[in-house]
């Protein structure tokens, strides 16, 4: 039986069987090539030759080496003597589900708000500093979904104080846009299994969103269910609606784990 290699099969098994990229250092090659994709995924304009190494920690021929071998698999692209990360890590990237057991019991819920509040509704976590979203409905219209780039800009929005203030303390630094007193009294409000947190244009002229936080059974947070309206205020009856849906998901998590 004769199998067959296409050309990136045969580049990806150069790749893995290409030698360590700093042997001394005991990292492997495929230490080496994600050190350059997670450089890389960190730098918005690219990094050269030199930089690549500096921020890697790998020998410049190593980081040379291997940025060439992931351009050639489409893991990395090159322009003007610098590299950024490529289409195929996109392609890949975009298979993964954060979170997929709370996705499939907020999937419902969060359409139901969407069509109830008429706006979009979304529920999100924070991963690695930045807003992610599991999933998001809008009854009509188009989506208005901005990408808060900063810890503080995220935190002035009413999912980002709700998602910050239900970590354990210590656990994230806190940004600074918000008083030590004032996370501490958000944290306590947040006990209360009706709570919302609401957004008067803090973040984004002409949008105010109401938030309330989803817990997984052990009680940690497991995300923040939000309603984004695009009007001067909120509807009086959305604080409820957002309530009621982020208890209707705690319920369904709780309701799997009890199965």
């Amino acid at each position: 039986m004769s199998v067959h290699l296409s050309d990136t099969d045969s580049r990806s098994e150069q790749l893995a069987a290409s030698p360590s990229p700093d042997a001394a250092s005991g990292r492997t090659v495929l230490d080496g090539a994600f050190s350059v994709l997670d450089a890389l995924a960190h730098s918005d304009e690219g990094l050269g030759l030199t930089a690549l190494a500096r921020a890697t920690g790998l020998a410049k021929t190593s980081a040379h080496r291997l940025a060439e071998q992931l351009v050639a698999l489409g893991a990395l692209e090159r322009f003007n003597h610098r590299y950024y990360v490529g289409p195929r890590m996109m392609r890949i990237g975009q298979r993964w589900q954060p979170e997929p057991l709370l996705r499939r019991c907020a999937q419902r819920p969060v359409h139901n708000l969407a069509v109830k509040s008429r706006a979009m509704a979304s529920l999100r976590i924070l991963h690695e500093n930045r807003l992610c979203y599991i999933c998001a409905a809008v009854s009509h219209g188009h989506a208005y979904m901005p990408d808060h780039l900063d810890a503080e800009s995220i935190a002035r929005t009413a999912t980002g104080r709700v998602l910050y203030a239900a970590q354990p303390p210590g656990k994230v630094a806190l940004p600074d846009c918000w008083t030590r007193s004032e996370w501490h009294e958000l944290r306590e409000s947040l006990r209360d299994p009706r709570v919302t947190v609401v957004d008067h244009q803090d973040a984004v002229v002409g949008m105010c969103c109401v938030s309330a936080p989803v817990w997984w059974p052990n009680g940690d947070c497991a995300g923040a269910v939000t309603v984004t309206v695009q009007a001067d205020d909120l509807p009086a009856d959305l604080r409820g609606l957002v309530s009621y849906t982020a208890g209707r998901i705690g319920g369904a998590l709780q309701q799997l784990k009890e199965k």
